[in-house]
């Protein structure tokens, strides 16, 4: 049965996308058999996976509740389910409907034996997106960076997923926290990364993984080329860093008897 991961926090342009893409590659690599899920409606997973959006996609299980194993395509990069611009409307198209927070589960039944991992790429905010995201997965990874912004992007999160743990999916469980666009400590940062985050994290009965995932050029070059890190600059610090992250979450599983 796959473990579920979604790389997840309500705040945008945190480094979602890129930590999915980096560790659904680094596990590809390893030689586990990996599906992305890109819920995301501005499709960045989607594009870098140069998936097409004629296929049946998400939005086709989330509106006409077709099969996961119908929506999967096989790309250079690997397996995935693509987004869709529809995605944009699912609070109003579903909000009526009293399975809305069940779409991808239900869907992902058919295909959870058939990966190792399956990693969800979630939008910001919170919406009907993202709770099916809480419902389905089993861990959360949560990308953060050192400021006011992410803090509390973390905190309101955190408050969002313990809903969905209570009423929903009481085995969903914070793996860690990544410190993401890491610059080095600086004055600015340091009582925040010294004090204010581990005692935030502590209080979350979580970690903070060890590995801080440094800012490059190289990503942001990536990023503006519409390519994945790991293909274009495999040795630039960011995805180094990426790969060191990966090692770590393979240990914390394995911690928990998850992985082999």
């Amino acid at each position: 049965m796959a473990i579920k991961i979604a790389l997840a926090n309500m705040k945008g342009g945190i480094g979602k996308t890129t930590s999915a893409l980096c560790l659904a590659d680094v596990l590809q690599k390893k030689g586990k058999k990996v599906l992305l899920i890109d819920t995301d409606p501005q499709r960045s997973a989607t594009g870098i996976y140069n998936a097409s959006t004629n296929s049946s996609t998400l939005a086709d299980m989330m509106y006409c509740n077709t099969d996961a194993s119908e929506c999967i395509q096989h790309t250079s990069l690997g397996d995935i389910i693509a987004s869709d611009q529809a995605l944009q409307d699912a609070d109003t198209q579903i909000k009526a409907d009293a399975d809305r927070f069940y779409h991808i589960s239900d869907a992902c039944k058919s295909i959870d034996s058939l990966y190792d991992f399956i990693i969800c790429d979630c939008p910001p905010g919170n919406g009907v997106m993202l709770g099916n995201v809480l419902s389905y997965v089993d861990y959360i990874i949560m990308p953060i960076t050192a400021d006011k912004f992410g803090i509390q992007g973390m905190l309101d999160f955190v408050e969002v997923m313990n809903s969905y743990k209570k009423r929903i999916n009481p085995g969903i469980k914070i793996l860690g926290v990544v410190m993401i666009k890491y610059k080095g400590r600086q004055s600015l940062t340091k009582d925040l990364e010294d004090h204010l985050i581990p005692e935030i994290i502590a209080n979350m009965d979580t970690k903070l993984f060890h590995t801080k995932i440094r800012e490059s050029v190289k990503c942001q070059e990536a990023q503006a080329l519409n390519q994945n890190l790991l293909q274009y600059a495999p040795s630039c610090t960011t995805a180094v860093d990426y790969v060191q992250l990966a090692d770590e979450i393979l240990k914390e599983l394995r911690d928990e008897t998850r992985v082999q």
